[in-house]
């Protein structure tokens, strides 16, 4: 039920700083391309962030919305990035204004934000803490969870084979550090994102005529109350506005870490690239994957996320679409995994720099963590993942969402000195 308040709350602060601020988010389209086309880190950082937002959230956290939430959480997977976008705005500037040159590299992130702009250390190791947590334990087993049932679907690989898969593949790429990182993330993500765009858009193309009842369940459902936790709500509001959250992260405080890797002129010019991939991660991924599904009469109910998500492909591609589907899975949970390391570095970097404990012992610490999270994600089962990702954004969300209102006032400089430039 806590959670549930949080996130409803979440939301309806959301719609006030939209309408405060009169949906200044909705230029990122005009104002991204130009940052993009001449700033080479923006363009790595905005990869990044599409891992970090591509991941298990646009396939299983849609499925699974569908499932327990029906056709109407689409409905409000998308109103709520609408809204909420703006903390993507308002989070990512501040993160590039107070990003730090650590080891001859752009770090930042919330953590920063709060120390530097807020002048309140304590909060901001708090936050360093609950943020470790959640990319270790709480957000972590999900995209682990993804990935071997991404294996053992169509292959039945064993979960000892998963684990020693893992493994092996952290101590050739993600433990080799931040260059190694954005190589596998700039190769791995254009590719993922062009199959999806290209089957989702053709298998929907190719049965248009399905789509007007489509859109005629979403809305009724969207709108049909059922019992939560309690309490007389919609069901199909609050799942929604959860899977958003998750999904495209905006207000929680993980993306700004990847935008604070930018070197650019104005942190308001990075910030929108930040939103313009909120959008494309909810907008667009999510509501193709929600209405890939919904265009053929399925019993909803018999599935669980991952299950869901391999069966339309067969249902679509027949044998070679338990494999497709499997692909996606695993390239969108993969990437996801990857990037969520480099958070936690950067965070434990900040650990480090503000307790005076040596890096080092502290990075092996992490790597210690990453490694137990990666074994407990193969073994967990994905409704007990989900409990603890809805716990973690909202310890991130409320600490995030008190800094970003409390610096406000240089949001709002940062924004005129952009646009008067």
């Amino acid at each position: 039920m806590i959670v549930n308040l949080f996130i409803f709350s979440f939301f309806i602060i959301a719609v006030f700083y939209s309408f405060k601020y009169r949906f200044i988010q909705f230029r990122f389209i005009k104002e991204s391309k130009k940052v993009l086309k001449s700033e080479r880190s923006s363009y790595a950082a905005f990869m990044m962030t599409l891992a970090s937002h591509l991941g298990a959230g646009n396939i299983v956290g849609v499925t699974t919305a569908l499932i327990y939430g029906g056709p109407g959480s689409l409905f409000w997977m998308v109103v709520s990035c609408i809204f909420i976008s703006i903390f993507s705005l308002m989070e990512n500037t501040l993160a590039v204004k107070y990003h730090e040159i650590i080891n001859g590299e752009y770090r930042g992130g919330a953590c920063y934000y709060i120390k530097n702009g807020l002048k309140n250390p304590k909060l901001a190791l708090l936050f360093c803490f609950f943020l470790l947590l959640a990319n270790t334990i709480f957000f972590g087993p999900l995209q682990v969870n993804t990935i071997s049932e991404s294996l053992k679907i169509p292959f039945n690989i064993s979960d000892e084979l998963i684990i020693g898969f893992l493994l092996l593949f952290s101590f050739l790429v993600i433990f080799r550090g931040t260059k190694a990182i954005i190589s596998f993330i700039e190769k791995l993500v254009p590719i993922m994102t062009i199959v999806f765009l290209g089957v989702s858009i053709s298998t929907i193309l190719y049965n248009i005529n399905h789509l007007p009842g489509v859109f005629n369940l979403i809305l009724k459902d969207a709108f049909t109350f059922r019992s939560v936790g309690g309490a007389v709500i919609g069901n199909a509001l609050i799942i929604g506005l959860k899977r958003s959250a998750f999904s495209n992260e905006a207000g929680l405080g993980t993306a700004p870490t990847m935008s604070s890797m930018s070197k650019v002129k104005s942190p308001v010019s990075q910030a929108y690239v930040q939103v313009l991939g909120v959008f494309v991660d909810t907008v667009l991924m999510c509501t193709l994957m929600g209405l890939m599904i919904l265009v053929y009469d399925i019993e909803l109910s018999m599935f669980e996320g991952c299950s869901l998500a391999v069966y339309i492909f067969e249902v679509i591609f027949s044998n070679i679409g338990m494999h497709l589907g499997s692909f996606l899975l695993f390239t969108f949970a993969m990437a996801t995994w990857v990037s969520s390391y480099y958070v936690g570095e950067t965070n434990m970097l900040f650990l480090s720099q503000n307790m005076n404990i040596k890096k080092k012992l502290i990075h092996n610490i992490y790597k210690g963590l990453f490694i137990l999270t990666t074994i407990s994600g193969v073994l967990l089962n994905g409704k007990q993942v989900w409990d603890f990702i809805d716990y973690g954004m909202m310890f991130l969300g409320s600490i995030n969402l008190y800094a970003i209102i409390k610096l406000e006032k240089i949001f709002k400089k940062e924004l005129k000195n952009y646009f008067d430039m």
